[in-house]
């Protein structure tokens, strides 16, 4: 399977490094915190938490060059963990985030050991068959995980004396762990390992030669990938009340996909577009038509035709050739 990349390595759009980038991602950040309503909030929380775990599948898929079917799996799990774990000892935040973090870089961690020296075909047919394996646990483990029905009731999330159940609370907590993650992602990218991966993506046998061991810098991504998609699992209970199988079966892992092909592969910011992109017409038009999907469909065909690098590629292509004909038309008075 091959997923159109950006042809040269993943960049953030050159705004990113600005401090006005930074001062806009604050007013975004702050405005719905400040006017949206409880739905509003609430929706926006689960698109950056989604947005989240799509993003740690673009280390994988954008610069490792490894395509899951199984990234629903960590994900999954981890938000089990931390619902199980909130119903024995309480919503604790301290304790809610580092579980999930450490539950997804286990699963991962027994996902990689697996798939560590296979590629293309026999690697989406090892996670796809991994995936299975955690869903069949998740549905048939009712005593534990409440089977079909899910796990509901769950207690507030709290950070000491302070209580974070409402929708205000958890969307600047999970923008919160949307920053936090971007910048631990691009760290990662931008570090020697994140530069061997990329250069293992593009020409495995030289990078062999010059002693490079792919399969520790491919388990280093699964761990970090898996890492990220945890902690944002950790947050998605509490943010839908209701933790339910469909969290962990593949078919989240291939929404991942397309989420991640709509908002551009390679682009770590552009996983919160294709989320967005998904969610809201899964949210809106479902609303009108059961058909949904045939619109997701043609928002899926539209971008590969012409956005080949994803929402992200577009908008950054854009502010590219309008700061070129700006600096141009500098030179030009």
């Amino acid at each position: 399977m091959s997923i159109s990349r950006h042809p040269s390595s993943p960049q953030p759009m050159l705004l990113a490094h600005r401090p006005a980038a930074a001062g806009l991602v604050a007013v975004a950040i702050a405005l719905p915190a400040l006017w949206a309503g409880e739905f509003h909030l609430r929706f926006l929380a689960e698109i950056l938490i989604i947005g989240t775990a799509v993003m740690s599948l673009d280390l994988l898929v954008g610069f490792g060059g490894l395509v899951s079917l199984g990234h629903a799996a960590p994900f999954g799990l981890a938000a089990y963990a931390a619902a199980i774990a909130s119903q024995s000892l309480g919503g604790n935040l301290l304790l809610v985030l580092p579980l999930g973090a450490a539950t997804g870089m286990a699963v991962a961690a027994v996902m990689g050991a697996v798939i560590l020296r296979t590629s293309h075909l026999f690697l989406l047919i090892l996670t796809l068959l991994l995936g299975k394996i955690a869903w069949e646990i998740v549905f048939h483990w009712r005593e534990v995980t409440g089977g079909a029905d899910g796990l509901r009731g769950l207690p507030p999330l709290s950070l000491g004396p302070w209580e974070l159940s409402d929708a205000r609370s958890l969307y600047l907590l999970a923008a919160g762990l949307a920053l936090a993650a971007t910048t631990a992602a691009r760290s990662f990218a931008a570090a020697p390992l994140g530069r061997a991966l990329i250069g293992i993506r593009e020409q495995p046998l030289r990078m062999t030669a010059l002693g490079y061991s792919i399969p520790r810098i491919r388990f280093s991504a699964m761990l970090a990938a898996g890492a990220i998609a945890g902690a944002a699992g950790a947050l998605y209970p509490f943010v839908n009340l209701y933790v339910g199988p469909q969290s962990v079966h593949w078919t989240l892992s291939a929404t991942m996909i397309v989420m991640l092909v709509i908002g551009g592969v390679g682009s770590l910011w552009g996983a919160f577009l294709g989320s967005a992109a998904y969610l809201t017409v899964q949210t809106y038009v479902s609303s009108y038509t059961d058909r949904w999907q045939l619109f997701v469909g043609l928002v899926f065909v539209l971008t590969v035709l012409l956005l080949p690098a994803g929402i992200a590629g577009g908008l950054r292509s854009l502010v590219g050739g309008w700061a070129h004909g700006r600096n141009g038309n500098d030179r030009g008075a």
